[in-house]
């Protein structure tokens, strides 16, 4: 495998005496596509900064191409990257302007921004709006010309954070084609948050899933802030004041809690099994991706499972909007952070 083309060793980010975001290593390689999941809060727009070299690590060490980022090469390296925000800020003029924006502050010279600009707006699907004023332009319209603004540049690694958070379903399924026609084209290494996880799968080569500012295994689907408590002997994670689940863990106090939806098991009847943990629920979502089917099913207010099955079990199972089923798993299922 080629050296990374972006590294983190060590990296740690503290605001106001607190550590926010702690990760021991993190890589790279030019040409792929990562996805960072979490939920609110868990660091997703603070790695994003500090990769982008927005900000400064309170301690550890970054590296482009086998670079260690310093301030007197950050300048430079960061010419290289490109960043574009949740809600990407365009400037009062027209589409045009807003795009050779970045090649007037590089100093590119004026006679090729007709041709880079045109190139861009191609590749975003947004041919002929060069005259068009930018605050008369629909979110995903806006979303699309700041990411031709970044690729105008010619970024070896784009980040983008939610980037789908605020645009229509047609919007997010163009973007999501124009940031795999992207990275097929000029093998530009992506790098974007989200809190779709099927987004994530679909688009991503590799899914990096980050919790309390760490990196941890796993799906983070069925994700729930809980207090862990040993009641006669046992343990368990209480996640509302109606549901607690038997977890296997030796720590206490407030605690991640996440089920792995794979690990779910829907049935019509309660099921006599080893697996300590038995819901009643009813259906509220169904997403069918292929031969895969998500479903939600609320077992408490508030209190909502995801479980991934087959098509062919769904089928089966006759399940639809407010069925009513059991969702059943294992202690040593649950995993605690």
């Amino acid at each position: 495998m080629d050296d990374p083309i972006l590294r983190v060793r060590n990296l740690s980010k503290q605001y106001d005496g607190i550590f926010n975001l702690e990760i021991p290593r993190l890589e790279f390689q030019s040409g792929g596509i990562y996805a960072i999941i979490g939920p609110n809060g868990a660091g997703k727009t603070t790695l994003l900064n500090l990769l982008s070299l927005l900000e400064s690590p309170t301690s550890g060490e970054i590296f482009f191409k086998g670079q260690r980022v310093s301030r007197f090469n950050s300048l430079s390296i960061r010419r290289k990257v490109s960043m574009i925000m949740e809600n990407p800020w365009l400037f009062h003029t027209t589409v045009f302007k807003n795009i050779t924006s970045g090649l007037k502050c590089r100093s590119v010279n004026k006679k090729k921004w007709p041709e880079v600009v045109t190139t861009a707006l191609q590749m975003v699907s947004l041919t002929g709006f060069e005259k068009r004023y930018a605050p008369e332009l629909s979110s995903g319209e806006t979303q699309r010309v700041a990411l031709a603004r970044a690729l105008a540049l010619e970024p070896e690694v784009l980040f983008l954070d939610e980037p789908f958070s605020n645009i229509d379903k047609i919007n997010v399924r163009l973007l999501e084609k124009l940031i795999q026609r992207i990275n097929r084209k000029h093998q530009t290494t992506i790098v974007f948050t989200t809190h779709d996880q099927w987004q994530a799968h679909r688009l991503a080569d590799t899914i990096i899933s980050l919790v309390g500012g760490r990196i941890v295994n796993g799906s983070l689907e069925n994700l729930f802030k809980g207090m862990l408590e040993e009641v006669d002997g046992s343990q368990f994670a209480r996640l509302s004041a109606d549901v607690s689940v038997s977890v296997v863990t030796d720590k206490m106090g407030e605690a991640h809690v996440c089920i792995p939806p794979q690990d779910i098991i829907l049935s019509h009847e309660h099921m006599e099994s080893s697996a300590r943990n038995s819901f009643k629920g009813i259906v509220r979502k169904i997403h069918m991706e292929g031969q895969v089917v998500k479903l939600v099913i609320e077992v408490a207010a508030g209190v909502e499972f995801t479980a991934i099955i087959t098509k062919t079990s769904y089928e089966n199972m006759n399940l639809s909007i407010d069925s009513q089923t059991y969702v059943t798993f294992k202690s040593t299922s649950v995993n605690i952070f």
